[in-house]
């Protein structure tokens, strides 16, 4: 179990701020670091970048600055059991690129909303979110060297795939994407390939694909009113994409998962 004992979210300081506890906390403290900054370790200063997840650990020396940017960060002040974070198999004194910010502010903030609030079911709430944390901390941190690329564009690519998968109808296209992210088409489509491993347009149809099968199975809508629901200017395109998808017809596949109900 973790008890936070204070915890801040998105808190700005100017460029002058810096913290300096040679004693450190008798708590941990966790930060997200949203801006460039400075740390100091045994001595040796270390340049972080934005998005950096750290969490020191009980009594232990903390020193840190902004780096040339006003400072800003979410923070957790946590007590927990001493093998907690090694039981998540993250270390503890040690900067930590996050790649996907955007999820881990998102949960940071989810558990301060709980931590003030009055709710019966809050410590229990903010267990389960402290642990989707760890969980997706490890899965994203880079162990030993920073790589200080596409900080920024990496939120934007995950804001815009959740809008491909919500809004499959959308005529997306490569143009269109790169527009709204004010990138280069071929930026897109390299940065999209790499962060997910499949090209922007192949997610489109896969989105697209995805959300005939949920209106094949739980509507009565024709194949021609689900091909328009999905994007497709043409019914015969859409089934055609749909069975290289799936190896059978959108008429095949709503028989056969409906025999089962």
């Amino acid at each position: 179990m973790i008890k936070i004992l204070r915890m801040g979210f998105n808190t700005s300081h100017d460029i002058n701020f810096s913290v300096n506890r040679p004693y450190g906390y008798e708590w941990y403290l966790l930060l997200l670091v949203k801006s460039p900054a400075i740390f100091v370790f045994n001595g040796e200063e270390i340049t972080t970048p934005a998005n950096t997840l750290i969490i020191f650990d009980k009594n232990s020396p903390h020193e840190y600055r902004a780096n040339r940017v006003d400072y800003r960060n979410d923070w957790i002040h946590l007590d927990a059991d001493p093998t907690y974070f090694s039981n998540h198999q993250i270390p503890l004194d040690k900067p930590l690129y996050i790649s996907n910010s955007y999820y881990l502010t998102d949960l940071i903030q989810k558990m301060a909303n709980e931590f003030y609030s009055n709710n019966p079911y809050r410590e229990q709430t903010i267990e389960y979110l402290m642990q989707i944390l760890c969980i997706k901390t490890r899965e994203q941190m880079v162990t030993k060297t920073f790589k200080p690329w596409h900080t920024r564009i990496h939120d934007d690519l995950i804001r815009l795939r959740s809008e491909i998968y919500s809004n499959p109808q959308i005529n997306w296209s490569i143009p269109f994407m790169a527009n709204k992210l004010h990138i280069s088409q071929g930026y897109l489509q390299n940065i999209y390939k790499e962060t997910f491993q499949i090209s922007c347009m192949s997610d489109v149809i896969e989105s697209r694909i995805t959300y005939a099968k949920e209106l094949l199975v739980e509507t009565d809508y024709s194949i021609s009113e689900i091909s328009d629901l999905c994007g497709y200017n043409s019914e015969v395109h859409f089934m055609r994409q749909f069975k290289k998808r799936t190896t059978i017809r959108p008429s095949e596949y709503r028989n056969f998962f409906r025999k089962g109900q």
